[in-house]
């Protein structure tokens, strides 16, 4: 449910801002459009940072331990 909601809220956010970008020329409305795009931009790109983050880490793990291997033997490991 959680996940849903963590997506469909910046979802509709961003197809409110464009819809009311696209269809109001009052300075105001545009405005308050171009937030609600950006936040739902914002939010997209924060939800793909935080989602590739994590994946990064056992190749992190790997290297590490390849280079304790290195030191000690002066070997690179083959994988």
């Amino acid at each position: 449910m959680a996940r849903k909601i963590a997506i469909g809220l910046p979802a509709a956010c961003g197809l409110a801002g464009f819809v009311i970008l696209a269809t109001h020329a009052n300075n105001t409305l545009g405005a308050i459009g171009g937030v609600l795009l950006g936040g739902a931009l914002l939010a997209a790109i924060a939800a793909i940072i935080v989602r590739l983050g994590p994946q990064s880490q056992p190749d992190r793990a790997r290297e590490a331990r390849a280079r304790e291997e290195f030191e000690r033997t002066g070997r690179w490991p083959n994988d």
